[in-house]
């Protein structure tokens, strides 16, 4: 009996994962079903359709999962070949639906797991993935799976009796441009949903931040609303018109599209890509504008690769935001940097004339610095300036500024009058007297110039004046150090 008793702890775990598993294909092949039925808004053959969402999820599912997408995909074609059948009443046997489900689903998914595969090789021997180099990748990827899905599919369909090949230079023109507007429009948008369940995706998308935003934006809606909304005017003109020409106007859509991606996320960005693709779907449907379909559809690849492009707008900011971030900060401290300080005390100057609000200056040395470096090391002597900091810092508001001068020597820049910025001062420098030098029970001490910038000031004089004071006080200190009081000598 003990074997059995062992094994089922081990049965137990298994189930919820098997579960888990099940759970997960069955969610993938609905979705994959789901989209495949509104492909036949724009289908005009078997499997062939002027816009192919399923495509883009099938890349998407393939990039993530690897080939252990591949049975929920041919299931998933297999299903939808016998759909087929049903929906063009084409009678027959299930033996021939099962060899074209499977030639189909085995070309479908050939062509876009390697393309997968490729994509994901290449960004392996990449050192670092940026929104510039994944996007080019990604879009030649995209274009040379959808052209081998299409030769594949074809000749697969063909070969099994579902097409004829002499339709060859009719049909695969269109289906390359349905498969290529599935994959780049929507595939992002799937990746993105995906990488919120597998949180190893994240390093593959070139720093883009996919995750969902905490609350709805306003100014995000009518964006959306505009971009569809002039969508609708455009197909609704071609369908009063009757003009072919008038479909090249979705072409300028691309410049309220791209007012989205500039200014949005890149989850927000993907999703009005796809809602307008959908929504481009069911104009051209409703309105009977299948002859335009290739016109909508091309159009609709351009300003999906001009706003991917753009993706890199938004991060190339916050990477620039982070590395100035970088640069006015000082790496040991993390206090700004004696240039960043005053850049930042110009503005703050600046804008205290302008409310006739009061400044003071402080000028911050640490006692006996030197002496700590050569007595216990300079990491000690790190760690020190460290813990000095983390104290100063307790004590200011949001709106003061800190920085480190060099060395021992720091600057404050506080929003309040002389004798405020005194009392800020003493307080300080009772805190600073309650450390110690990290692993010893040597007190700390620090000395603190203190000046008011006045309405005429500049900081540069401003600063000369609280370091004269700082170097007034030291030279006070020392001399109570060198002659105690006469009481103190009995």
């Amino acid at each position: 009996m003990r074997p059995f008793s062992n094994a089922m702890p081990g049965r137990r775990r298994l189930a919820p994962c098997v579960a888990r598993y099940g759970l997960r294909h069955l969610l993938l092949v609905l979705a994959w079903l789901a989209l495949w039925r509104l492909s036949a808004l724009m289908e005009y053959a078997p499997h062939a359709s002027l816009w192919f969402p399923p495509a883009g999820l099938s890349f998407a599912a393939l990039l993530v999962l690897g080939w252990r997408a591949l049975p929920s995909l041919i299931v998933s074609c297999l299903l939808a070949t016998f759909w087929v059948d049903q929906l063009y009443a084409m009678h027959q046997s299930p033996h021939e639906l099962l060899k074209a489900g499977l030639a189909f689903g085995l070309a479908h998914c050939s062509a876009y797991g390697i393309g997968a595969w490729a994509l994901r090789s290449v960004l392996g021997r990449q050192a670092e993935i940026t929104t510039l180099s994944l996007v080019p990748l990604f879009l030649v990827t995209a274009c040379l799976s959808a052209l081998a899905a299409t030769l594949m599919g074809i000749l697969a369909l063909e070969m099994t009796g579902l097409l004829v090949w002499t339709e060859l230079s009719a049909i695969w023109l269109p289906w390359w441009i349905g498969d290529m507007a599935g994959v780049i429009v929507l595939a992002p948008l799937f990746l993105a949903a995906l990488s919120w369940r597998y949180a190893a995706l994240s390093p593959w998308l070139g720093g883009l931040d996919f995750q969902l935003p905490h609350r709805p934006s306003v100014a995000f809606i009518g964006k959306l609303l505009l971009c569809l909304g002039l969508l609708s005017v455009v197909t609704l003109a071609d369908a009063y018109t009757q003009d072919p020409d008038v479909a090249f106007a979705m072409f300028f859509l691309i410049i309220p599209l791209m007012w989205v991606v500039y200014t949005e996320s890149a989850f927000r960005s993907a999703l009005s890509l796809a809602l307008f693709a959908l929504t481009t779907a069911l104009w051209v449907a409703g309105l009977g504008l299948i002859e335009q379909s290739m016109t909508y559809q091309f159009a609709l690849c351009v300003i999906a690769t001009s706003g991917y492009f753009g993706f890199a707008v938004p991060a190339l900011t916050a990477r620039n935001r982070q590395l100035s971030e970088l640069a006015s900060r000082d790496p040991l401290t993390g206090v700004f940097t004696r240039r960043a300080f005053f850049d930042k005390a110009v503005q703050v100057h600046a804008e205290a004339r302008r409310r006739a609000s009061p400044l003071a200056l402080l000028v911050l040395d640490m006692d006996h610095f030197k002496r700590i470096n050569d007595s216990y090391g300079h990491d000690v002597g790190d760690q020190t300036l460290i813990l000095l900091c983390h104290a100063v810092l307790g004590r200011m508001s949001p709106q003061h500024l800190f920085g480190r001068f060099g060395g021992d020597e720091f600057l404050l820049l506080l929003d309040s009058d002389l004798d405020t910025a005194q009392e800020t001062s003493d307080h300080l420098q009772q805190q600073i007297s309650r450390l110690r030098v990290p692993g010893t029970q040597q007190p700390l001490s620090a000395t603190i110039g203190v000046t008011e910038l006045g309405p005429e000031d500049t900081l540069a004089l401003a600063f000369r004046r609280a370091d004269l004071a700082l170097l007034q006080a030291k030279r006070s200190r020392r001399l109570q150090v060198d002659d105690p009081p006469a009481a103190a000598n009995g």
